[in-house]
């Protein structure tokens, strides 16, 4: 096997083990869900040995209805929750680019010395930072690498940090080491560390509406509760897996639209803010010749 081979064979088995996580994971969360909708479905195959056996049968086309119905709900829901998680995924994206944009442009405009490399590349890499935690509610200053021993403590961290950025860019422009020129080019791209700000802030402070995710739960646990019903007619013992499975499915949708609508916190399915910071930090710092910030001592 050539390497090329083994490096694309190994990037493939990862990806497959990452997807079956991602499912166990799932899968773990609901399993509770399940079982009880198992054994609810148990009364209804009791139920059809029993004497009451035409008691509370339901036409199994009202379900293929209402099930088609109740798929349409969850998958716009879906998607609407994929759409925030992708967005989010696009600014992140940006804000790795501008970070390295920002830190070519000032260095190699105005020939940084090895302290102003330093500051610069520990405001760009410490936004990103302070980002992360500000989406989380807790960014403070103190917390972010490379501002451990900062004196003060503003609320909103990395609109401080972006002052930062541009006081160091009129530095270099009452200096005569920045043209106005060249300060517009460089402003491109530090206006839009505020603007990812702003655009992670509107995402995570605009939720679908709880009214539309509180009436896709109301028909799944309808729909759910209804279906053993309609099915055991048809597939007798068979409707208690058929049932588990298909809540499976439809709970399955409900939660990972339910963690995807956030992308912004720890969970497996969040954005790895983490590693785009650290992304940040180390393209930034290789670039200007520095150590990153968040580097461990020694």
């Amino acid at each position: 096997m050539s390497e090329q081979s083994h490096q694309k064979w190994q990037f493939t088995f990862s990806r497959d083990v990452q997807r079956l996580i991602e499912t166990v994971h799932t899968l773990r969360r609901i399993w509770v869900f399940i079982l009880i909708l198992g054994l609810y479905s148990s009364l209804a195959v009791a139920k059809e040995f029993s004497p009451f056996e035409t008691l509370l049968d339901l036409p199994s086309d009202i379900f293929a209805l209402f099930g088609a119905v109740l798929s349409i709900i969850l998958v716009f829901r879906t998607n609407r929750a994929y759409d925030r998680w992708w967005e989010a995924r696009t600014l992140w994206g940006k804000q790795v680019n501008i970070s390295r944009n920002l830190a070519i442009k000032v260095n190699q405009f105005a020939s940084l010395e090895p302290e102003e490399r330093t500051g610069l590349q520990k405001s760009i890499a410490g936004f990103a930072y302070a980002l992360k935690d500000h989406l989380r509610s807790k960014a403070t200053l103190r917390e972010v690498p490379g501002w451990t021993d900062a004196s003060e403590n503003p609320q909103h961290v990395p609109a401080w940090i972006t002052q930062r950025i541009y006081a160091q860019l009129t530095d270099l422009l009452h200096q005569n080491r920045l043209s106005p020129d060249e300060l517009r080019i460089c402003d491109t791209d530090a206006h839009d560390f505020l603007n990812v700000c702003g655009g992670c802030e509107r995402i995570r402070n605009t939720l679908i509406a709880g009214s539309y995710r509180s009436y896709a739960i109301k028909c799944l646990l309808l729909y759910l509760l209804s279906l053993p019903w309609g099915l055991v007619e048809d597939f007798g013992l068979l409707t208690i897996p058929v049932t588990m499975i298909v809540g499976y499915v439809m709970i399955g949708l409900e939660t990972i639209a339910d963690d995807v609508e956030e992308p912004f916190g720890t969970d497996l399915d969040d954005l790895n803010l983490e590693a785009l910071c650290e992304t940040i930090d180390r393209t930034t710092a290789e670039i200007l010749d520095v150590t990153p910030v968040g580097a461990p001592a020694g």
